[in-house]
């Protein structure tokens, strides 16, 4: 409880009464003795209180945490020195009645600024480090300055000590005017408005005993300062020194404060630290222990070593961790239950979970080959669909290769079924490309119609091509071409004598000038072109293809070699023209 005194302070208050009671014998020892004894008391009596309030100044220092609060208490400690050296100056170095009088109303700085300084301390607890007191709190500087100034000007208007006119010096005998009361007043207000911000801002448990403590040490200060100004002569003889009496007890109520908690300090940690339940310990360089808390496990040195270099497992819910400090080490227990449980929480389910990821991957594996069948059977219903006129022609030139004898016939027959198969395989790899992108370059429509040239030059039809490379026209544009291209020549195909095929760019667009020497009427196809003409047996065809000018979107690369299809469909030239071991060609089963 913050208001008990552990044994560390009760060696420090009573060391404080003994150095007050040394004080006291020597004020009457003064009283009772002459000469150079009577001097040495004289002098060092004040000098003890002016060292023991030093040395409360600097423990203040220490102990408080907030700079402005530890600003404001180290301010009313150096008053109660400047109020002890004036006090020793007035009656133990002049003799002279002005500096006398002027060194007595020097006693009025540290009375009045000293409970105001208490009420400033009051207004900054509770606040943050960086916390500034607000401007108007300046103005209460006013009146202690103001009444200050009063008492040192006392000497021309009498208003606060009233000196009889006859009195040949101004010293003892005087009475007390609107000036004093208005400076006691002020005194006692300042005083009273410190002490109960106090107790409005404290928030700890036991509130009435923590009143009691800094009322006490008040009420007395209260009546000391009453039974003063009656100048009782009593009262002088026990307690005659009112600046040293003064000073103890306004010392008696911050440190009350301090003690019960109204003005937060950084002490008590080490009771702190042994009640706490963080399960730690520490130890000096030797691992000594030297402050450890209830909880603390005890460990052995070497086990203190091990944490050094990393964490130590103590059981299988407590870490033990290190940390170097001057002087020593800290250790400290970490509890991992609830990390324990949930990783073993986290392993069952990751179990769980590989089993159902291994059921569902199974399932993805079933289904991406389902979907991969499906998209084959899709594309081979497209292409036969596609190419059913050209199937069913294939099927009859078969048939009439192997019913064939004659071998001039058997080769023209060759020949034709190769410029249908190449369409079919041709035309299957732009219903591929198509399924990519809705756009290819004129490269794959050349290599095409290469290979379909490549097939009627064995049926000894002159053939040329010219089309510019590099151009992008759209995929139906190209098999638009392609099967216009293949309808004119299965049309021609038994009177087909040269085939010329050129592209030219336009602005938009792609020309595409098919040329073709047959004796077979082809004016029926010209309502598939974009315009059409014959003469003297040369029939000729345009058709259009949009150009595209912007690039807009990544195609894949195709080569002019045998196509690949997209789903692992594969068509070759072998497929389509299976060949015996004797050379003839015939039909798969």
């Amino acid at each position: 409880m913050m208001g008990k005194l552990r044994p560390k302070n009760y060696s420090i208050f009573l060391f404080t009464v003994l150095v007050i009671l040394a004080a006291a014998v020597l004020r009457q020892i003064g009283f009772m003795t002459e000469g150079p004894m009577k001097l040495f008391c004289a002098i060092l009596r004040p000098l003890i209180y002016i060292g023991m309030f030093v040395i409360w100044s600097v423990s203040l220092r220490r102990r408080t945490i907030q700079p402005q609060v530890r600003r404001y208490l180290t301010a009313i400690s150096t008053l109660m020195v400047f109020w002890l050296t004036v006090r020793t100056t007035k009656y133990l170095f002049t003799e002279d009645p002005w500096t006398l009088r002027h060194l007595w109303y020097l006693y009025y700085l540290p009375m009045l600024f000293i409970p105001l300084l208490g009420l400033l301390v009051a207004l900054s607890l509770g606040k943050a480090e960086n916390f500034r007191l607000p401007k108007w709190t300046a103005s209460l500087f006013i009146p202690s300055a103001a009444l200050f100034l009063l008492v040192l000007t006392n000497d021309f208007h009498q208003m606060v000590f009233d000196f009889p006119e006859d009195a040949a010096v101004w010293e003892n005998d005087y009475s007390y005017g609107v000036g004093y009361f208005l400076a006691v007043g002020w005194m006692i207000l300042c005083a009273l408005a410190a002490l109960v911000t106090m107790l409005v801002k404290c928030r700890i448990p036991n509130s009435r005993r923590v009143f009691l403590m800094p009322f006490l040490p008040t009420l007395l200060a209260l009546v000391y300062g009453i039974f003063d100004a009656l100048r009782l002569p009593w009262l002088k003889a026990i307690a005659g020194d009112m600046t040293v009496v003064f000073c103890l007890l306004f010392a008696a109520v911050l440190e009350c404060c301090i003690r019960c908690g109204l003005i937060q300090t950084n002490t008590g940690y080490g009771q702190l630290f042994e009640t706490g339940t963080i399960g730690a310990q520490i130890t000096d360089d030797a691992y000594q222990i030297r402050y450890a808390s209830s909880n603390a496990m005890h460990l052995s040195p070497d086990v203190m070593r091990d944490a050094e270099t990393g964490s130590v497992s103590l059981d299988k819910n407590t870490l033990l961790k290190s940390s170097r400090i001057t002087g020593g080490h800290v250790l400290w227990q970490e509890d991992i239950t609830d990390m324990t449980a949930l990783l073993e929480k986290l392993e069952e389910n990751r179990k769980t979970i590989e089993e159902s990821n291994s059921i569902e991957e199974e399932n993805f594996r079933t289904k991406v080959k389902i979907n991969t069948l499906r998209e084959k059977s899709r594309l081979y219903d497209q292409l036969q669909k596609q190419t059913a006129s050209q199937i069913d022609l294939l099927d009859g030139l078969l048939n009439r290769y192997e019913a064939e004898t004659d071998p001039q016939s058997a080769r023209n027959l060759l020949a034709k079924i190769g410029v249908i198969g190449v369409y079919i395989k041709r035309r299957g790899n732009l219903i591929f490309i198509g399924e990519k992108t809705a756009v290819t370059d004129t490269a794959e429509l050349s290599v095409c119609l290469e290979e379909s040239f490549i097939s009627l030059q064995l049926m000894d039809v002159e053939c040329a091509l010219d089309i510019p490379e590099g151009q992008r026209i759209p995929v139906k544009d190209a098999a638009r071409m392609y099967d216009f291209f293949q309808s004119v020549t299965e049309t021609a195909l038994d009177d087909l004598h040269s085939v010329w095929l050129k592209g030219r760019i336009a602005e938009n667009a792609v020309i595409f000038c098919l040329e073709v020497e047959s004796g077979i009427d082809l004016s029926h196809l010209a309502e598939f072109a974009d315009g059409g003409s014959s003469e003297d047996g040369i029939w000729r065809f345009t058709l259009r293809a949009e150009r595209q000018v912007k690039r807009h979107e990544n195609l894949s690369s195709f080569h002019a070699g045998p196509a690949v299809p997209a789903a692992g469909i594969s068509v070759s030239d072998r497929d389509l023209l299976p060949v015996s071991a004797d050379g003839r060609l015939h039909r798969a089963a």
